[in-house]
């Protein structure tokens, strides 16, 4: 979608209706006639993003961990798809009802997906019991807040943003884990991650 691509090139504050219509090289009338406003199109795009997320979440009873990885980076892909949206988050929820609802339900549905992984995890011997109280709930809420604040991090010290901040998110998001796994995990880690090994 046309749109997606000037949100993420120029910034929602940059983006208006117009802006729209003439890069599509018709009316705004014609525009409108689908879209009424620029939030009805920032809205369509954020459930595009919500139902290509949830097509991808799933865990392979036969390699948990592997598959928990590579559902990270799916993720992160798809994030970077639709990053205008991640970059104006608080802006975006601020501004609209419908998307800041929607948005705290699926936050505790995933929520209640990563502890059910976890869970899992621990049954197959790859995750370690809980040490301290809740301690998996504040790892998904540690996660939750890389994965809405990476991109406008990276904006920080950067001038724009490339493909290697999903390499770069992957590497974060796994290491954040690494302190989790049993030793049977760790090694599973390694074997997953080997350039990430410390030389002996």
């Amino acid at each position: 979608m046309k749109s997606l691509d000037l949100f993420n090139e120029k910034g929602i504050s940059n983006v208006s209706l117009r802006t729209i219509s003439d890069d599509l090289g018709i009316s705004i009338g014609n525009l409108q006639y689908h879209f009424k406003k620029r939030e009805d199109i920032i809205e369509a795009l954020y459930f595009q993003l919500a139902e290509k997320i949830d097509g991808i979440l799933f865990l392979n009873e036969n390699d948990l961990l592997d598959s928990f990885f590579k559902t990270s980076q799916q993720m992160i892909t798809i994030m970077f798809e639709y990053h205008f949206f991640l970059l104006d988050f608080v802006t975006v929820l601020r501004n609209n009802l419908k998307i800041k609802q929607h948005y705290a339900v699926l936050s505790k549905q995933r929520e209640k997906q990563f502890l059910m992984v976890v869970e899992t995890m621990m049954q197959h011997n790859l995750f370690r019991k809980e040490l301290l109280k809740n301690e998996y709930k504040t790892l998904f809420q540690r996660v939750e807040v890389i994965s809405n604040f990476w991109f406008s991090s990276v904006l920080v010290q950067a001038s724009s943003l490339t493909e290697s901040v999903i390499e770069d998110y992957l590497l974060i998001i796994s290491q954040s884990i690494f302190p989790y796994l049993t030793e049977k995990g760790k090694k599973r880690y390694i074997d997953y991650f080997p350039a990430q090994k410390l030389e002996s």
